[in-house]
Formats: C-alpha cells, sequence, structure tokens
C-alpha cells in the first residue's frame, strides 16, 4: 500500500529535484573556486555532498513509486516531464 499518492508526488518530485540542482549548483561554484578551501568550507563541501547523494537516494524511490502509478494507468504527467528543467546539462 502507498503511504503516497501519485498525484502527491507529482508535487513533491520536481520540489526534490529542483533542491537537488540548486546544491549541486552550490558544490560546483564551490569547486570552481581558484582559492584553496578552509578546512570550513571543506567540511561544509562534505556534508553537501552527503546530503545530496541522500537527496537522490529519496528521488530515485520517489520514481519508482511514481512509475508503479503510471503503470497502473493513472493519468499523469511522465517523471521525465516532471524533472525535465531541473535536469544538468
Amino acid at each position: 500500500m502507498r503511504e503516497i499518492s501519485e498525484r502527491d508526488l507529482a508535487v513533491v518530485i520536481p520540489l526534490l529535484a529542483g533542491k537537488i540542482r540548486e546544491l549541486t549548483d552550490e558544490l560546483r561554484a564551490l569547486d570552481e573556486r581558484e582559492v584553496e578551501l578552509t578546512d570550513e568550507q571543506v567540511d561544509d563541501r562534505c556534508q553537501l555532498q552527503e546530503v545530496l547523494q541522500q537527496y537522490d537516494g529519496i528521488l530515485d524511490s520517489l520514481r519508482a513509486e511514481y512509475e508503479s502509478g503510471l503503470a497502473e494507468g493513472i493519468n499523469l504527467p511522465s517523471y521525465e516531464e516532471l524533472t525535465r528543467r531541473f535536469r544538468l546539462g
């Protein structure tokens, strides 16, 4: 039995994808700095990477549940449509 409806997932998935995009951009900005990172910034970077890994895992789980609902014939946008604007180039 699902704990969250596909319609709710259609809202949550783009929000989480947007947050992942935001954190990825933040991590990329840290990596592109030409100065050496302080110890605090290195710790922040490591923590940011851990959060991203957790969020990616959550998004994968939500995707599986969402696509399961779509396979049952629920008429909602595809997962790709939900996350298209947050794709990293």
